[in-house]
């Protein structure tokens, strides 16, 4: 059902008069409506993890390998062959750098830390290792444990508390084979900088909630012909019930109704396993339970 057939729908409803437009009217009365049911829908999308709105984010791990000068008691590193693709999301490692000192300004053949060198160098060795990732510009919130190393098989460590990542990164001890990470500021952090090329998943709900005609998910309606993800009743009911509701009207039935729909089809929206009440599962797999006393094979 389409932005415009739901309002009319819920209009005829609630016996007021159907509107020819919506996105663009300036009917006071169809203008309340409109932003009530983009409320709605974000609403809704926060209730439960549906699975019409879960997605998987892939990323790959960005470092680049290149030389500098450092100076001892500066944080500027000066005579870089190239800065291009460093930002402040990166941070540095090699000779005479703090361990976790990250970008915070790129100039041309310049990048300047927050933390100054220990060692004065000339040409050294250094890796710029991307340790923040935007997440994907639609996402609502993680799907915990679900973030995994795909290249090497490990899941992710985490998310990491406030006082854990500071110990990682300040404490005598925080190097390790595996990936920790953090989620902060719209960004995903990962330490230790991981070197280049690592491939990273995870998948989280989505709050393109909406549909367009093209097919391309939004966050809110934006034409008459945008349709949402959820239920046509779900929505005729929410927004009739928030409709009253502005309105100072008894709106008890409608939201009672909301509510019960909303349950059910929480509780539909996705399969379940199957529970045993026995002690031992149906596991085909080698094990205690399925392997005689004694020798193999006798």
């Amino acid at each position: 059902m389409t932005l415009i057939e739901l309002v009319q729908a819920v209009c005829d409803e609630l016996m007021i008069s159907r509107p020819s437009v919506v996105a663009l009217s300036q009917d006071p009365q169809i203008r309340q409506l409109y932003a009530l049911v983009n409320r709605l829908g974000t609403d809704i999308s926060r209730q439960a993890p549906w699975q019409m709105l879960n997605r998987e984010h892939i990323l790959t791990t960005v470092a680049i390998d290149t030389t500098g000068d450092t100076t001892a008691g500066s944080a500027v590193i000066s005579n870089i062959p190239s800065t291009v693709g460093i930002t402040t999301q990166f941070s540095v490692s090699g000779p005479g750098t703090v361990p976790f000192a990250q970008v915070i300004s790129v100039g041309v053949g310049t990048v300047t830390l927050n933390m100054p060198m220990t060692e004065t160098l000339t040409g050294a060795a250094l890796q710029f290792s991307q340790v923040e990732y935007d997440l994907p510009s639609d996402w609502l919130r993680e799907i915990p444990q679900t973030e995994w190393d795909r290249t090497n098989r490990w899941p992710l460590l985490g998310p990491q508390s406030p006082q854990d990542w500071q110990s990682f990164k300040s404490g005598i001890v925080y190097a390790g084979p595996r990936q920790r990470f953090r989620i902060q500021q719209g960004t995903i952090g990962i330490n230790p900088p991981p070197p280049n090329g690592l491939l990273f998943s995870s998948e989280y709900i989505s709050n393109g909630w909406v549909e367009s005609d093209a097919g391309d998910r939004q966050q809110r309606y934006e034409s008459d012909t945008d349709s949402a993800l959820f239920p046509d009743s779900l929505m005729i009911t929410g927004l009739k019930a928030q409709w009253k509701a502005a309105k100072g009207l008894d709106g008890s039935f409608d939201l009672g109704e909301f509510r019960g729909l909303l349950e059910q089809m929480k509780a539909q929206d996705r399969s379940a396993p199957a529970l045993s009440l026995s002690p031992y599962g149906g596991s085909v797999l080698m094990s205690m339970a399925n392997l005689p006393d004694g020798n193999y094979g006798q």
